[in-house]
């Protein structure tokens, strides 16, 4: 009997006791930093995109004792859905694929300029319930596998490099960075939203090409905003734009640093059919370079800077505005 008793005493506290079942060790993942999302090469009457992953090699991301070899793989496979695909390359990586460390995911413009593709391959990573939500997104100018592959000379893997110049800020000419989390919403909603507009300048950096305005409600890219009119967009929508303006004065150049802007946005009318809306900006700015001799300390001098600036944000402003609604007729915010 007293054996007895001991033997379903070790039963009941068994009970008690954890185990993890399903436990995967780390040298059986397979960490995926960067996705490109693009278009094959070979259409057919099959919707198909070309899934491109970046994976991390472990041993050789350290500085001190790693390998010494390449710190990432790039696994490109073509199939019918971002899903679809992923399954087909676990074939390739003989481990189990990891996202719960991916820091970017690239839209060729190709993609994103197909109606409705674009919502539909996202959806995956709305839904995967182990992605991040601060994941960065953006489109690019040729194809994403080729932003995948640049060598960048301070970072080791691409997609960290890329992640790192989306979340930072120092020129007006681009856009904010938008995450997975925030547009989820916009998608949903069918609202507009601007995007970064990405391309490969060569082998070792990437730049941006602009902006990417998309459509919610016809669900798909309808242009792009480059130079002055980049600059028009950020200034008219991001309150933590930065950057440089040229102007001249008084026949000579100059260019003023913009440190901080203020909006004020004010409906004008009750039309629904034909709103108006008056848009105030204050800015916050100092003169980082000037040519010639002005004295920037008298009155006088210093209005002829303050008018020179503010007719220059008029112009790039009002630039933007049109071209977004006469040739897009989209509000991208």
């Amino acid at each position: 009997m007293r054996y007895l008793k001991q033997i379903s005493l070790l039963i009941i506290l068994s009970m008690f006791l954890t185990g993890c079942w399903d436990k995967l060790e780390l040298e059986e993942r397979a960490f995926v930093y960067g996705v490109g999302i693009d278009l094959p090469e070979e259409q057919s009457s099959e919707k198909r995109i070309t899934l491109t992953s970046q994976l991390i090699v472990p041993e050789n991301l350290v500085s001190v004792g790693g390998g010494s070899g390449s710190a990432y793989r790039n696994l490109t496979i073509t199939g019918t859905t971002v899903n679809d695909s992923n399954r087909e390359m676990l074939k390739q990586t003989s481990r189990n694929t990891d996202v719960t460390h991916l820091r970017v995911i690239l839209f060729s413009e190709d993609v994103v300029k197909k109606p409705h593709a674009f919502k539909e391959f996202i959806d995956v990573f709305l839904r995967e319930k182990d992605m991040r939500r601060g994941m960065e997104i953006a489109v690019t100018s040729g194809k994403a596998s080729d932003l995948l592959a640049v060598e960048p000379e301070h970072e080791k893997v691409p997609a960290n490099y890329i992640s790192q110049m989306l979340k930072v800020k120092g020129n007006i000419g681009t856009i904010e960075s938008i995450r997975i989390g925030d547009i989820q919403e916009k998608v949903l909603q069918k609202e507009s939203f601007s995007l970064p507009l990405l391309k490969k300048k060569n082998s070792k950096i990437i730049d941006y090409e602009g902006i990417a305005i998309y459509n919610g409600n016809k669900e798909v890219m309808v242009g792009e905003l480059k130079g002055d009119e980049a600059k028009g967009l950020t200034i008219l929508i991001d309150n933590k734009a930065t950057g440089t303006v040229n102007i001249e004065v008084e026949g000579n150049n100059a260019t003023i640093e913009i440190i901080k802007i203020h909006h004020k946005i004010k409906l004008e009318n009750q039309d629904p059919s034909n709103l108006q809306f008056r848009i105030s900006l204050k800015l916050n700015a100092t003169i980082a370079e000037q040519y010639g001799n002005q004295d920037v300390m008298n009155a006088e001098v210093h209005g002829k800077f303050k008018n020179q600036l503010a007719e220059k944000v008029k112009e790039l402003v009002s630039k933007t505005v049109e071209k977004l609604q006469k040739d897009y007729n989209t509000d991208a915010h």
